[in-house]
């Protein structure tokens, strides 16, 4: 048992995430992925024993992913996105956090959440991964090829307008005068 004093001055850690280990098929996992043997993972908590387990690994296409999305419980997912972008031909790691809503337990929505950062963070550091893009959903009909694409390469708008000063009202105020006449500098002659 730990003993603190609280005072104003005590400095408290903040909660970085939970880090539930790996299970060793789910890092070998990582591991295939990462040298393109496979192609989908998909990893759930195991909230008894507070581990990040192996669900599958079954190779998938962009049109099997909708049906990949758990609609009762939340998942993480690997996906190895393979397409086309201005004529080079890309293969893109995408993490999928799924939560379908109000379906978990808050127990569950809660860890999955807490627990998400420190396994990207091991993916990305430890396991040398690159990740091209994370995305959240709570229902995998949103994930069309579509959607894929503009996730991993949003459309750059190439010109922003800059705040155009408005004229000023024309006619009314005369001339510009380049040099003050008399009296105006507040000297009488």
């Amino acid at each position: 048992q730990v003993k603190t004093e609280i005072s104003v001055e005590s400095k408290h850690q903040t909660l970085q995430g939970l880090a539930f280990p790996l299970q060793l098929d789910a890092q070998q996992a990582i591991q295939a992925l990462k040298q393109k043997k496979i192609n989908y993972i998909q990893l759930k908590l195991d909230l008894e024993r507070e581990t990040i387990d192996l669900v599958h690994t079954s190779p998938t296409e962009i049109t099997d992913l909708p049906k990949r999305i758990p609609q009762d419980s939340a998942r993480y997912h690997f996906f190895l996105y393979k397409h086309s972008h201005e004529g080079d031909y890309l293969e893109s790691v995408v993490f999928i956090y799924s939560m379908p809503g109000y379906k978990c337990s808050i127990k569950e929505r809660m860890l999955y959440s807490s627990c998400k950062s420190r396994l990207l963070d091991t993916v990305e550091q430890e396991f040398c991964l690159e990740i091209a893009k994370k995305i959240e959903i709570d229902d995998g009909a949103e994930l069309t090829a579509e959607f894929l694409y503009e996730e991993v390469h949003p459309k750059q708008h190439a010109f922003k307008q800059a705040f155009a000063k408005p004229k000023g009202p024309v006619g009314k105020r005369g001339h510009k005068r380049l040099i003050k006449g008399p009296g105006e500098n507040g000297e009488d002659s």
